[in-house]
C-alpha cells in the first residue's frame, strides 16, 4: 500500500474511533464544523508541511458531511461562535460517565475567543494527526490535546503570555526555538514586570499549579519553583514538534535471535531451589554488519554446557559458587588443558604437519602465475594437482587459522604482503556516521565508513596454490574436499595410531595460544569468533601487530614440529612455512574497533581553542557586566566538560560528572553513580588525575568568592554559585542572561543540549571519550594488549573495566571487595591519564585575575 494512502487510513481510523463512535447523528455535524475551523485557522506556512494531514482530514470531512441535519444558519452560528460547551458535554455525560476517553471531543468543543490560542490549537491538532500516523503516541496525543484545552480555561491561562505568537513564526523550527528559549528565560521576573500590581494575587490564585506545597511566597525558592513549573508546561508543547521532526514510531521493537536448544535431562537442586539443564547454541557466522554486542555469546556447535537457572536464590555465597561453576563450564573449550580429549596432542599435530609438508612440497607451485617472483620458471599448465593435494591444502589452511570455512571464504586475497584473510568481526559502535567529523578519528575509515580491517596472514605459495585450485575445479569437486580431508585423517590415524579429527585440527591454534598465555581476546579475534562479554573492551585494542605476533609464534611452533625435516636451504619447504615480513603488515596504524578513538593531534587543537576562549573571556571579565561573567562561565564549562570527559570516562547523563561533593580533591577520589543516584553506597570509585583536581580547586575558589559577592549584591547568580558549591546543583551548569529582566538563569541540561553545545568542538557521539580511553596506545602497541617485550607494564582490561563501570560475565563489579583489584592500580592509571591530558594541552587555568 502507498505510504500516503496508509497514513490517510490511520487518520480516518483515529477520527472514527474518537468522534463517530462516541457521538450521535445530531452531535457529529457540529464537531465537523469545528474540524473545518481548525483547517481554516492553520497558517499558510504550516499548511505546507502538513499537506498530507490536511488533505486526509478534508477527504474524511467530505464523507461525513452528507448526513448533516443542520440548517445553513445553524452551521454559520456554530462556525462563528462555537459549540455550546456546557450543554454539549452535559448530553455526553448522560451516555458516557467518564469523559477522559473523549479527549478529542472535549478538545474540539473548547474553542477560545483568543486568535492566538486558536492558532495554537490548530497547529497542535495537526501535529497530533502526524503522531497518529507514527503510531505508539496515543498517550502523547491525549496529553497534547488536553494541554491545548487547558489554555481555554483557568487551568493554564497563566501560560499564554509565554507561548509564541504563531503569526510571527515562519516555520516549525522557529516555533521550537522560541519555546526552548522561553523555557530558559527568567519567566518569574518577566511576569512580575508585566503585572506588578496583580502578580501576587495571580500566583496565589493558581497555587499548586505553580508552587510546591511547602514553598513560601515570595522567596527565592518560589522564583525557582515558578520558573521550573513554567518550563515543564512549555516542554509539553516542544515534544510534539520533536516527534514531528523525528518522524519515527514511538516504540522501537528490537527482535532477538532465537538459538536452537538441545532437549536434555534437567533436575532440581533441593539445596538452592535452582534448575539444572543442558544447553547448546548453534554457531552463527559473523558478518561485517553484525555487532557482537547485540547478540548472545556464540559457542562451538558441538559443545554442550550445563546451565543454572536461578529460580530461588537461597544464599548469596552459595549462588556465587554455583554461578562461578556455570561460567567455568561455559569456558571449558577455551581452557584447553593438555589432557582434554577434545584437543589434539602435539604428537598428533606433528604427524599432520609432516604429512602436509610432504604433500605440498612435491607440488610445483613455483610455476604458478607470472606475477610470482620466480616468473622465469613459469610454464603454462605445469602446475599439476589432484584432490588429495587439495585436501592437504585445506587441512593446512584450517590448521593455520582455526576458521572453519577458510577454504571457500570470499575474504581471501593474494597481495604483495602474502595471502590475507580479512577478519569480518567489527563492533557496531566502531562505525562512523556520515554526519560525524571523520577528521577527529584516530584511525581513518574507508569509503564504507568502517574502521581499518585486520588480517590473518598465510604464506604466499599457499595463496597461489589455493587460487589455482579454486579456479581450476568446479563446485562439485570443491564440496567433496571436506570429506576427502576426513578420509585422509582416518588414514593418518590408522597408520600412526592417533585420533585426529577436523574439529581437533581447527581447535589446535586456540589451544596452543592459550597454553602460551596469549590473551583470550586475541585468540577470539584471530579465529574470527568474538564473544559477547565485558562490553567489548578486550577487543578494542587488538592490533594487527598483536595478531601477527601470535601467528609468528605459532608458525615457529609448527616448524619446530618438523625437526630435522625442515631445512632452510630446502627452498620450497621453507617457503611453505614462511610468513611475510612483519614490516609488510602495516600493523602500526590498525586497531580493531577504535574508529571513535579521537586523534590526539586534533584533540590538541580542540583543547588549545577551548583554552584560548576561556583565557580571552577572563581578560574581558567585568563583574558589573553580567554578560561577560556568563560568557566566562560557559566557556569554562566547555573546557571543564572535555577535561572531565578525557579524565574520567564518565557515561553521558543529564547531570554530567555529578556534583562537587562527589570529588575529594585532596586524595583525587571520585565517586561515580552511573544510574544518577546520589547515594554513597551505590556507584563506583576512581581516582582523578592531579591536574583535574587542581583545576576543580580553582573553580571552587572562583565560585565561592563570586557567589558571596553576588549574594550581597542581590543577584541570583550568587544563589546558583552557592548551589554548585553546596552540591545542590551539578558540577557542569550552563547559564543564560535574560536581557529583558537582567537576571541569570541556569539552563536545563539534557543530551540534546549537551550534544549541540559540544558539537561545535567535537562532532562525535557523546560517548567519544569512553572510546578514547578504551583505545589508549603506546606508539603502535595497545596498552591493554599482551606483549612480553613491552617495557612498561600493560594496563589490564580489569582496570579499564573498573574505570569505565563495566560488569563482568556474572554481573559483578570489577572493583569490589572480592575482585582482587588494588586501589594502587587505579591510582597508577590516573597518573597515566594525568600525563596524557598534559600532553594534549590541558593546563590549570586561573579564573581569578
Amino acid at each position: 500500500m502507498d505510504t500516503g494512502i496508509k497514513a490517510a487510513c490511520k487518520i480516518e481510523e483515529w477520527l472514527q474511533e474518537n468522534i463517530i463512535v462516541w457521538c450521535n447523528v445530531q452531535e457529529i455535524p457540529k464537531l465537523l464544523i469545528e474540524l473545518e475551523l481548525l483547517q481554516h485557522t492553520l497558517s499558510e506556512q504550516f499548511r505546507l508541511v502538513m499537506e498530507s494531514e490536511y488533505h486526509a482530514l478534508s477527504e474524511w470531512i467530505k464523507t461525513k458531511k452528507i448526513d448533516s441535519t443542520l440548517t445553513g444558519s445553524e452551521k454559520l452560528h456554530i462556525y462563528e461562535n462555537g459549540i455550546d460547551q456546557k450543554d454539549f458535554l452535559k448530553n455526553l455525560k448522560t451516555r458516557h460517565k467518564y469523559l477522559k476517553n473523549l479527549y478529542l471531543i472535549t478538545f474540539l468543543v473548547s474553542r477560545s475567543d483568543s486568535a492566538k490560542i486558536n492558532s495554537i490549537r490548530s497547529l497542535y491538532f495537526f501535529l497530533c494527526l502526524k503522531m497518529v500516523q507514527l503510531t505508539d503516541y496515543e498517550s502523547r496525543i491525549e496529553t497534547t490535546l488536553d494541554e491545548c484545552r487547558f489554555l481555554t480555561n483557568k487551568t493554564r491561562e497563566f501560560l499564554i503570555p509565554f507561548l509564541p505568537d504563531l503569526t510571527e513564526m515562519d516555520s516549525l523550527e522557529d516555533v521550537q526555538d522560541n519555546l526552548i528559549q522561553a523555557q530558559n528565560n527568567d519567566n518569574y521576573t518577566r511576569w512580575l514586570n508585566n503585572s506588578p500590581d496583580t502578580f501576587e494575587s495571580e500566583i496565589k490564585r493558581y497555587g499548586s499549579k505553580l508552587l510546591d506545597k511547602n514553598t513560601l511566597f515570595p522567596s527565592s525558592d518560589a522564583r525557582n519553583d515558578i520558573n521550573e513549573r513554567i518550563s515543564q508546561y512549555l516542554y509539553e508543547y516542544i515534544l510534539p514538534i520533536e516527534n514531528f521532526f523525528k518522524n519515527v514510531s514511538g516504540i522501537t521493537r528490537i527482535t532477538s535471535t532465537t538459538y536452537q536448544v538441545v532437549n536434555g535431562p534437567s533436575y532440581y537442586d533441593d539445596t538452592t531451589g535452582n534448575t539444572f539443564s543442558d544447553l547448546v547454541n548453534i554457531f552463527e557466522s559473523t558478518s561485517n554488519t553484525d555487532a557482537f554486542e547485540a547478540s548472545e555469546r556464540q559457542d562451538n556447535e558441538q559443545e554442550s554446557f550445563e546451565q543454572v537457572t536461578i529460580d530461588n536464590p537461597s544464599n548469596y555465597y552459595l549462588d556465587l559458587v554455583k554461578a562461578g561453576g556455570q561460567s567455568n563450564s561455559r569456558r571449558k573449550n577455551a581452557m584447553n588443558q593438555v589432557t582434554d580429549v577434545n584437543t589434539a596432542h602435539e604428537d598428533e599435530i606433528k604427524r599432520l604437519v609432516e604429512y602436509i609438508a610432504s604433500k605440498l612440497s612435491r607440488l610445483d607451485f613455483l610455476s604458478i602465475g607470472k606475477e610470482y617472483e620466480y616468473e622465469h620458471e613459469y610454464e603454462e599448465g605445469k602446475f599439476k594437482f589432484d584432490i588429495s593435494d587439495q585436501s592437504a591444502l585445506y587441512l593446512y589452511m584450517l590448521l593455520l587459522t582455526g576458521i572453519h570455512d577458510i577454504y571457500t571464504s570470499e575474504q581471501l586475497k593474494l597481495g604483495s604482503n602474502g595471502y590475507r584473510y580479512q577478519l569480518t568481526f567489527c563492533p557496531a559502535r566502531s562505525h562512523v556516521d556520515d554526519d560525524w567529523d571523520k577528521s577527529l578519528c584516530a584511525y581513518k575509515s574507508n569509503k564504507l565508513n568502517k574502521p581499518d580491517r585486520l588480517y590473518v596472514f598465510m604464506p604466499y605459495p599457499l595463496g597461489a596454490m589455493h587460487i589455482e585450485m579454486i579456479e581450476s575445479t568446479d563446485d562439485k569437486v570443491r564440496d567433496s574436499i571436506h570429506e576427502e580431508a576426513k578420509e585422509d585423517l582416518r588414514k593418518l590415524n590408522k597408520e600412526f595410531g592417533i585420533r585426529l579429527s577436523i574439529n581437533k585440527v581447527k581447535n589446535y591454534l586456540p589451544h596452543y595460544l592459550a597454553q602460551t598465555n596469549i590473551d583470550k581476546a586475541l585468540i577470539e579475534v584471530l579465529t574470527n569468533c568474538p564473544v559477547h562479554h565485558l562490553s567489548a573492551l578486550p577487543y578494542y585494542n587488538v592490533s594487527q601487530y598483536d595478531l601477527f605476533r601470535c601467528q609468528r609464534d605459532y608458525m615457529d611452533h609448527l616448524i619446530g614440529l618438523l625437526e630435522n625435516k625442515y631445512e632452510p636451504n630446502q627452498t620450497k619447504l621453507y617457503m611453505l612455512f614462511e610468513l611475510p615480513d612483519e614490516t609488510l603488515t602495516d600493523y602500526w596504524d590498525k586497531t580493531i574497533g577504535s574508529a571513535l578513538a579521537v586523534n590526539e593531534f586534533r584533540l590538541e587543537e580542540i583543547v588549545f581553542k577551548l583554552r584560548q576562549k576561556v583565557e580571552a573571556a577572563t581578560v574581558y571579565l567585568k563583574l558589573n557586566n553580567l554578560d561577560s561573567l556568563v560568557c566566562l562561565h560557559n566557556s569554562f564549562m566547555d573546557y571543564l566538560y572535555v577535561l572531565m570527559s578525557v579524565a574520567s570516562g564518565y557515561r553521558p547523563v543529564t547531570e554530567p560528572f555529578g556534583r562537587l561533593s562527589d570529588i575529594d580533591t585532596r586524595t583525587g577520589v571520585y565517586f561515580i553513580s552511573d544510574k544518577e543516584m546520589q547515594d554513597d553506597t551505590i556507584g563506583r570509585l576512581i581516582y582523578l588525575p592531579h591536574t583535574v583536581c587542581q583545576q576543580i580547586n580553582e573553580y571552587e575558589k572562583f565560585i565561592k568568592s563570586n557567589g558571596i559577592l553576588f549574594n550581597k549584591l542581590g543577584s541570583n547568580i550568587g544563589q546558583i554559585y552557592m548551589g554548585i558549591l553546596d552540591s545542590h546543583i551539578g558540577l557542569i551548569s550552563y547559564l543564560k542572561l535574560d536581557e529583558i529582566t537582567n537576571t541569570v538563569i541556569q539552563l536545563k541540561l539534557n543530551k540534546v543540549f549537551i550534544k549541540e553545545r559540544m558539537s561545535q568542538y567535537i562532532s562525535l557521539p557523546l560517548n567519544w571519550h569512553r572510546h578514547f580511553i578504551r583505545s589508549l596506545k603506546n606508539i603502535h602497541i595497545g596498552k591493554y594488549s599482551y606483549n612480553s617485550d613491552f617495557n612498561e607494564r600493560p594496563i589490564g582490561y580489569d582496570v579499564i573495566s573498573a574505570w569505565m563501570g563495566h560488569s563482568d560475565e556474572l554481573g559483578f563489579s570489577f572493583y569490589d571487595p572480592f575482585s582482587g583489584l588494588k586501589r594502587s592500580e587505579l591510582r597508577e592509571f590516573a597518573n597515566t591519564l594525568d600525563e596524557l591530558i598534559k600532553g594534549i594541552g590541558f593546563t590549570v587555568i586561573q579564573l581569578e585575575r
